[in-house]
């Protein structure tokens, strides 16, 4: 059985699985942004090409990086 308070949830349903999770996302300044998930803040900026400081990876990263999780 899931949490209840867990921000993750899975419902097998008829047609499959259904996930679900509750993010936030927020701008920051200038090109960075945070997210929280549970316990965690996920940062993310662009380089100084898109008017980011470079101070974390940039969304495309997260991305990748999730496929290849």
């Amino acid at each position: 059985m899931a949490d209840p308070e867990s921000p993750f949830r899975i419902e097998r349903t008829d047609g499959g699985v259904r996930f679900t999770f509750d993010v936030t996302a927020e701008p920051t300044e200038r090109q960075r942004k945070l997210a929280r998930f549970d316990h965690f803040e996920i940062p993310c900026d662009e380089g100084a090409v898109l008017g980011g400081d470079d101070s974390a990876p940039p969304p495309l990263a997260y991305f990748a990086s999730a496929l290849a999780f």
